[in-house]
């Protein structure tokens, strides 16, 4: 079974503490011992007896994340075990005190209490018993130094030794309960606004293919009277008119069946054809009007696209510009369109050193953009960049997988 990193960390740091511990302890009965008129004799075995409980209790706490009731009942009995031997041990007192911390922060206090309760009152018991049989709590620190005689100052350091660590791990616990309880909570008013967002989008994206699609309709029956007229007279140019408007259909059943299924509210605004790529310039004019720093480059040679494609540009780079006046006021904006295999937009802008705008803040447009850009087929990719900027990427396909628009089709 792999261990994980918080139980590798407990290993090192109990092995550590028993190392310093065990040796510190050595050290100093050498020191005070050397010191004295008439040196106290200890016996090796005595000596290993007690490393061993030192080294013994530290192990308690590798052992804590694991198995939290397993390693205060074992550190309490390494306690004991030291009051029967009537030898000191730091480690085991050090294990039982970190032990009841880990047992009240693992678990509910109402699980928790009683057990720690039952504990406590073994260590207590098994004390007195101990001690009224020749055994000694001199030095063991969860006893505080208490006289064997004296119940009640026994008790006292035993309610103690484990009611502080406990105290101390329930508050930690409640504390940790409620920043996750506030991370989810977070989490949770996230998702439902960029599901209240990607709705919004969706709506605002059912309308502007109404739009579309009425405008082309539009322009079919226009282009079949002509053909109607034609037939007779001039049969070839009726037949150019045909394939016209076979294309130009094409295109609208495509856009159709990319959004079917989406309800929209009608808002009752006045409807007018969709703004694609080729208008760029307007919105550009638009942001230096409102003071930005704005420049655009187009590589590659532009072609005619699909409706949502062309659409789904333009909002993009509307969004990212809007973002970038808002966030990064006075922040000079890059725009980069390249038509290749498909059409891929760049929109970035520096850092800004003017104040942000006051109110601004975090809207559903990062949302809108994706849902935007997903429903057209394609992927969006945004962050922030090394100098302080920020960058928006959109990668757009040219047409379905299943469809290609014809050379002369798309909206007017």
């Amino acid at each position: 079974m792999s261990v994980s990193t918080p139980q590798r960390r407990d290993t090192v740091a109990a092995g550590v503490l028993a190392v310093l511990l065990a040796g510190g302890a050595l050290v100093v009965y050498w020191l005070v011992n050397s010191r004295q008129p008439v040196p106290t004799t200890v016996s090796p075995m005595t000596l290993v007896i007690a490393s061993t409980l030192t080294v013994a209790g530290c192990a308690t706490i590798a052992i804590r994340r694991r198995w939290p009731r397993v390693a205060l009942i074992l550190a309490t009995a390494l306690v004991l075990t030291g009051v029967a031997l009537a030898l000191a041990s730091l480690g085991s007192a050090t294990g039982l005190v970190v032990s009841a911390y880990t047992v009240a922060t693992w678990y509910p206090v109402r699980k928790s209490l009683p057990f720690l309760a039952l504990v406590a009152a073994a260590h207590a018991a098994g004390g007195i018993l101990l001690t009224a049989a020749g055994g000694s709590v001199n030095g063991l620190p969860t006893y505080w130094g208490a006289p064997g005689r004296d119940i009640g100052a026994m008790i006292f350091a035993t309610v103690a030794s484990y009611g502080v660590p406990a105290a101390i791990g329930i508050l930690i616990r409640r504390r940790t309960a409620e920043l996750i309880a506030r991370a989810d909570r977070l989490e949770t008013e996230r998702e439902e606004r960029d599901r209240a967002a990607a709705v919004e989008e969706r709506r605002r994206i059912a309308r502007e293919l109404h739009d579309i699609a009425a405008h082309d309709l539009s322009a079919i029956v226009v282009q079949a009277g002509a053909a109607d007229r034609l037939v007779e007279r001039d049969s070839a140019a009726a037949r150019a008119i045909l394939r016209d408007i076979r294309g130009q259909g094409r295109d609208t059943l495509t856009a159709l069946r990319q959004l079917v299924g989406i309800m929209r509210e009608d808002d009752g605004a006045g409807r007018a054809p969709q703004p694609g790529l080729a208008r760029l310039d307007d919105l550009l004019a638009v942001a230096r009007a409102a003071g930005t720093e704005a420049e655009i480059t187009i590589m590659g040679e532009p072609r005619p696209l699909p409706a949502l494609t062309d659409l789904a540009g333009f909002r993009v780079v509307q969004e990212a510009l809007t973002n970038a006046r808002r966030h990064a006021p006075g922040a000079p904006v890059s725009v980069r369109v390249t038509h290749a295999a498909g059409v891929r937009i760049v929109v970035a802008n520096g850092a800004s050193h003017a104040p942000v705008e006051i109110g601004a803040r975090p809207g559903h447009g990062l949302a809108g953009m994706r849902e935007r850009v997903r429903q057209a087929g394609g992927t969006l990719t945004v962050g922030p960049t090394a100098d302080g900027g920020w960058t928006v990427d959109a990668r757009l396909p040219v047409a379905p997988a299943d469809d290609h628009p014809h050379p002369s089709a798309g909206p007017a």
